[in-house]
């Protein structure tokens, strides 16, 4: 959506990287156990020990702010989660950070050398996913850099030098590392000349020179091939790691000089035009040795090359009453019913969840989470119930309302006008096109300009506690407030107490992502023009939105000073607090809650001048803060929030209003929440 010019970039990510630094992996259990000592037997019966210890640090980047130009990667969090898990099956004790900036990565990546390399008998590993970049030295070297969330586009040379990290970096850094055997992993794009291609070897059973140091490196492509998000070469590296595959020698080990080959030969057969390459650093000292992994019991008798193991695949088989529903998987159209044998990777963990979504104009529309199970076939028969104007309650509608088609502009690409996210929360489309954005008498949302936005989704609601709870549980982010329940004391109440990181956080995990302001005001708007509110120009009366009303002036009255109570005394929106999602009537594009009830996060940085420069196509205010001579002089660590909230008196409640917060802030907000959006893909 915002990439624009920067698109070229999209072609160079996901080279992956398998660089090994004094790396023996082995032990004589089937999976080694943490704090244990592990030993490795050569094939002419010599026993050593290798490690006492083992601990990783395993990075996903996935949620880059579209206005750097990085494509979001949500693949590269997938598989980082997933080398995790299997990273303590093989029993390292891992530290999992998920959509890190510079400076974040730079303390995990310290604390992790530091503090678990400190001890010469431990084993280390660390393993990126995510954007990579090369650019040409002024030799013609090639530069290898590791794109984070807030590296700008490399476009701005100092800037992105400043906030990537150099890849010469590990190679400093890994000789500051006590630990002996260290393995550095990077599934992203780069290439340089610390790394040398020329000295392939054969891959052998184990000997007594794995005691020797070594650097070596496998990528995933070459340096002028793009790897796709969905990484083949994960995967194909898993299935070894997890013998359900059967490994190249037969002696119960995996060296890299074996994963490198195998890789060379396996995966070009899974993803055309892919080509890994391996070998050792051009380095004396360093490219003797060989790293080994133990490998489970392998007791297949399949083909040695199969790309999945047959018990990781379960089976949808989705049938509805009417037929020609449109089915989707966690967002994603995957068909109409009757849909037969749709097929689903489990991965490793051989289960996983899913929310499956039906959709038929003129009947409700249907979600279940459904928990899939390798080897396993799950039916579901769907008989769908009309819609009828009598069905559609707006006080406690948790659907999409039947107006949501006549309120909508078409779409003149015939796309979907609404999905259901990964999350399970409906969504409506939001149609390309100009608004008029601002409002006249107010100096921060001065003045009204013209605005151009590309067609996205938006949920229907704000995120609810229950959503949050749920994202919680299955990421082990910080859990809500013991305050929430005071707010919003039911599942179906709006999530508030989260910070912007938060909010960032979960629509990460719900494969989406914050509105920009300017797509949260056109989507508040519902198609009106030059209004007040969302609803019109009618005066707040308490049916169309909860704000301070006669409720929270009760609770008040007892707890401040007259002076100090702005809640209007006369008006009853029916809640102290906030109300359950979807109490009040939607607006024109059916999405209810725009005004009042929560404040909602946008992905902006706050600048109340913004609207006086700002661009015409699809504004984003920039986090970086610059003198007259365009200078980096600070990052704004303001963010925007929009839409007014239950605290909130009536005159604070207005479709153009808007409030800057800071993502420092160290008392959560118990009156913003969010909503999520998903840009539309051509």
């Amino acid at each position: 959506m915002f990439i624009g010019s920067m698109r070229k970039i999209s072609l160079f990510l996901s080279f992956s990287l398998l660089w090994v630094a004094s790396v023996f992996i082995a032990s004589t259990d089937l999976f080694p156990q943490r704090g244990m000592n592990i030993t490795v037997r050569t094939k002419g019966g010599e026993e050593f020990a290798l490690y006492k210890d083992s601990h990783a640090l395993v990075i996903g980047n996935g949620a880059y702010p579209v206005k750097n130009g990085w494509n979001p990667l949500p693949g590269a969090v997938n598989d980082a989660k997933e080398v995790a898990e299997v990273l303590k099956q093989h029993g390292f004790n891992v530290t999992l950070k998920i959509d890190v900036t510079k400076s974040k990565f730079n303390q995990a990546f310290s604390e992790f050398i530091y503090e678990s390399g400190k001890d010469k008998d431990n084993r280390l590993l660390f393993y990126y996913a995510g954007h990579g970049y090369t650019t040409k030295a002024a030799t013609g070297e090639d530069l290898g850099y590791l794109v984070m969330l807030d590296t700008p586009s490399p476009t701005n040379a100092a800037k992105f030098d400043l906030y990537s990290v150099d890849m010469v970096k590990f190679v400093a850094d890994s000789k500051k590392i006590h630990a002996k055997h260290v393995l550095f992993m990077f599934d992203s794009c780069f290439s340089g000349t610390v790394l040398n291609l020329r000295n392939r070897t054969t891959p052998s059973h184990i000997t007594d020179r794995i005691k020797n140091p070594v650097r070596q490196f496998i990528t995933a492509g070459r340096a002028d091939e793009p790897v796709p998000d969905r990484s083949e070469f994960k995967k194909a590296f898993l299935n070894l790691l997890e013998g359900r595959v059967k490994e190249p020698t037969p002696d119960g080990y995996l060296t890299g000089v074996e994963l490198g080959d195998y890789l060379y030969r396996t995966v070009p057969k899974f993803s055309q035009g892919q080509h890994p390459q391996h070998g050792k650093i051009h380095d004396q000292q360093l490219n003797t040795g060989d790293f080994v992994f133990v490998l489970p019991q392998n007791e297949q008798d399949g083909n040695e090359d199969s790309g999945i193991e047959l018990d990781t695949i379960a089976t949808l088989n989705i049938t509805s009453t009417p037929s020609g529903a449109t089915v989707y998987v966690d967002g994603e159209v995957i068909g109409i019913t009757p849909q037969h044998d749709y097929q689903i990777d489990t991965g490793v963990p051989r289960e996983k969840q899913v929310n499956v979504g039906l959709e038929l104009s003129g009947y409700k529309s249907r979600v279940k989470k459904i928990t899939l199970k390798g080897g396993q076939q799950f039916p579901w028969d769907v008989r769908f119930e009309k819609l009828t104007t009598q069905s559609v309650d707006p006080k406690y509608n948790s659907s999409v309302p039947q107006t949501i088609e006549e309120a909508r502009s078409p779409s003149p690409n015939d796309i979907s006008q609404t999905i259901l996210g990964k999350d399970g929360a409906p969504m409506v489309l939001i149609p390309a096109g100009d608004f008029q954005m601002g409002h006249a008498g107010n100096a921060t949302t001065s003045p009204v300009h013209t605005v151009y936005v590309d067609a996205f989704y938006i949920d229907v609601h704000e995120v609810t506690v229950g959503q949050y709870n749920q994202f919680v549980r299955e990421t082990g982010h910080r859990p809500l407030h013991a305050n929430i329940f005071i707010y919003s004391p039911t599942d179906r109440h709006p999530v508030v107490l989260v910070n912007w990181h938060d909010a960032m956080a979960y629509a990460q995990w719900a494969g989406k992502r914050l509105p920009t302001e300017a797509e949260w005001e056109k989507a508040a708007r519902g198609g009106l023009v030059d209004k007040y509110h969302v609803w019109g120009d009618a005066e707040l009366d308490g049916t169309q939105c909860n704000f301070a009303d006669k409720n929270l002036s009760k609770i008040w009255d007892k707890e401040r000073r007259p002076e100090e109570n702005w809640a209007d005394k006369d008006l009853d929106d029916g809640y102290a607090y906030t109300a359950p999602v979807g109490s009040y009537p939607p607006n024109g594009y059916g999405l209810y809650d725009m005004a009042g009830n929560a404040w909602e996060w946008c992905f902006d940085a706050y600048d109340e001048n913004f609207y006086a420069n700002s661009p015409r196509r699809n504004p984003i205010a920039d986090i970086i803060i610059r003198n007259g001579e365009n200078n980096v002089m600070s990052v704004n660590k303001m963010r925007v929030a929009r839409g007014a909230s239950w605290y909130d008196a009536p005159r604070g409640v207005w479709v153009a209003s808007r409030l800057g917060v800071s993502t420092e802030r160290v008392k959560l907000s118990f009156n913003i929440g969010f909503r999520c959006v998903k840009s539309v893909t051509p």
